[in-house]
């Protein structure tokens, strides 16, 4: 990890400001609803560009998805925009009931996920929204690569009917995909052919995933690396398909191991290609206040732990 990024490079959560932007001017029925985190999430941006669109509710985050749900009854798109904690704790209620159930057009923007909200402490890293988000009936999940990866699901999740759930990393990634990049639901990405693992990664762990590729490539392993933005619905084939041919693999998130991206793709091997696994992520545990990268050391998600998972679970599937 890398805690001081270039200053030119824009960090996930400004890319997210001007791809909501850019999706105001194309959707006139697209509205924002802010509770009270408009400068950190950055729909600031937003409320200068459509003041007559932006909604500020205030510290009432479950008032903010009722809003949003009555909203998308209206013809509305709304996006309600508060950090993912408050998302997957204070108002799962409402999204559960006000948006899930009904299948509603409400796109979910969480942000602030993960490891890299640093310094905030346990009350704001939230680590469960991958897994709470995916339990819920009737929504999408999806944690972007880099920048492109989050504008492209971004506008998928504009033409997509029903509510959408997607994160936002306070964070500068590096780029996987280019401006072109297209994103489509269920459908994965091979970002490096291997043979003898499979690192499958979303969200920020891609990246890591491709250090720790050229880390057991100096030991001559040639890692697959596979990024799955799109965490539900999952691409089955595309996970068969890759242990099929490794005989293992890895998982990692940026997210508790328990019950989110790691046991999805437990899930289908389980079902459909039973090999060694080891998941990289937050273990059973709360995450305390730190730096970025001491965090990342602490909880086992820096490159080199990913690399010594692979070499663990290679070893599994040559029985020792």
């Amino acid at each position: 990890m890398a805690e001081n990024e270039p200053e030119h490079a824009p960090e996930m959560r400004d890319a997210f400001a001007s791809a909501l932007v850019e999706l105001g001017h194309e959707y006139k029925n697209l509205i924002v609803l802010d509770a009270d985190l408009n400068t950190s999430s950055k729909t600031v941006a937003f409320k200068k560009a459509f003041p007559d669109r932006f909604i500020q509710v205030g510290i009432a985050e479950q008032n903010l998805f009722g809003i949003a749900a009555g909203l998308a009854l209206s013809g509305f798109i709304p996006f309600p925009s508060t950090f993912s904690a408050f998302v997957a704790r204070r108002a799962l209620d409402q999204i559960g009931i006000s948006i899930c159930y009904p299948k509603l057009d409400v796109k979910i923007p969480g942000s602030y996920p993960g490891v890299p909200t640093s310094r905030a402490g346990a009350s704001h890293n939230s680590i469960e929204d991958l897994a709470v988000m995916r339990a819920m009936p009737n929504m999408r999940v999806a944690d972007p690569g880099d920048n492109n990866d989050l504008r492209a699901i971004m506008r998928a999740a504009v033409v997509t009917p029903g509510p959408v759930y997607f994160r936002v990393t306070r964070l500068t990634l590096p780029d996987i995909f280019g401006a072109d990049h297209r994103f489509e639901w269920g459908q994965g990405v091979v970002l490096r052919p291997g043979r003898d693992v499979t690192l499958f990664g979303t969200g920020m762990m891609t990246s890591l995933c491709l250090r720790a590729a050229d880390l057991l490539a100096a030991e001559s392993i040639r890692a697959e690396v596979v990024h799955l933005a799109s965490i539900k619905p999952i691409d089955c084939d595309l996970i068969v398909r890759s242990v099929t041919k490794t005989g293992c693999a890895i998982t990692a998130e940026n997210a508790t191991v328990i019950g989110g991206f790691g046991s999805a793709v437990a899930q289908v091997l389980g079902e459909h290609c039973p090999a060694p696994l080891k998941s990289i992520g937050v273990r059973d545990r709360w995450v305390n206040s730190g730096g970025i990268d001491e965090l990342f050391t602490h909880h086992g998600m820096q490159p080199e732990d990913i690399a010594a998972a692979a070499r663990d679970v290679i070893r599994a599937k040559g029985g020792g």
